[in-house]
Parts: C-alpha cells; structure tokens; sequence
C-alpha cells in the first residue's frame, strides 16, 4: 500500500497514477506472518496431532497440497471448479424443489409442529434421550 502527500492511503492498482508534485511513501510496515516467535530459550513450533500423507500437489493459488483419505468419490460436476459428489449412506425419503433440488432425509425426529415462516421449518421437542450420560460428556 502507498499513501500519498496529503495522507491518503492508494491501492497498489492506481500507483503509477499521480496528479503533479505529488509524492507517494511506501507503507512496508506490515507484520510477517512467517516467522516463529520466540520465548526465551524455547521455540514455539507446529505440533501435529496426526500423520498426513500428501499423494499430490496442486497448483491453484499457491501449491497446494493433495492429500489421500478414505472418501468415495461417485462423480464430479463442473460447477465453478471440478468439485466431488460423494457416495454416503444417508437415507433420503423424497426430495423438495426450494433453491435447487434438496435432499430430504429420515430420522428419528419426533416433530411437533412446523414453523410457517421460511419454508415450513420443523420444530421438535427440547427434551433428550438420556441427560444424564449428555451431562457426564460436558463434565
């Protein structure tokens, strides 16, 4: 970013536009985000929590790495990119036409009423199966 004589800041785009005697500053004073801060005598550093196994690189946007996991990939569609349509088990029992064909599955969801305003929402009970076991999970 630059900023010019009377203190307004320029977009990188507009800095070869300049009106006469006007001068530009370069504004470098931005903070790196690739440096590992210190503490004393100990670093602090990235800990990972598993294996990752890269298999591939792609490069979109910087290289960007393509790693193996165990989704089941059906198809692809080209909708603003290649993107995967996975195979899964959810069960559907009909389908509705509101912003595209949606998916509607079966649950064990015992439902009350609906909710008229925005598209017939369902409402069901706040009441849980087993709380106690829920409560010993948050503790």
């Amino acid at each position: 970013m630059s900023i010019n004589s009377s203190g307004e800041a320029r977009s990188p785009r507009r800095k070869n536009l300049k009106l006469n005697g006007e001068t530009t500053v370069e504004n470098n004073q931005g903070k790196s985000w690739d440096q590992v801060e210190h503490s004393g005598d100990q670093q602090k550093g990235i800990e990972l929590l598993g294996k990752v196994e890269v298999d591939n690189t792609l490069p979109v946007g910087g290289i960007r790495p393509v790693s193996s996991s165990d989704l089941q990939v059906v198809e692809t569609r080209n909708v603003m990119g290649i993107r995967p349509v996975t195979g899964h088990l959810f069960e559907v029992a009909h389908t509705m036409n509101q912003s595209g064909t949606r998916p509607v599955g079966t649950s064990d969801l015992v439902i009350y009423e609906t909710y008229s305003a925005m598209g017939n929402r369902p409402i069901a009970s706040n009441t849980i199966d087993d709380p106690e076991s829920l409560m010993g999970f948050l503790d």
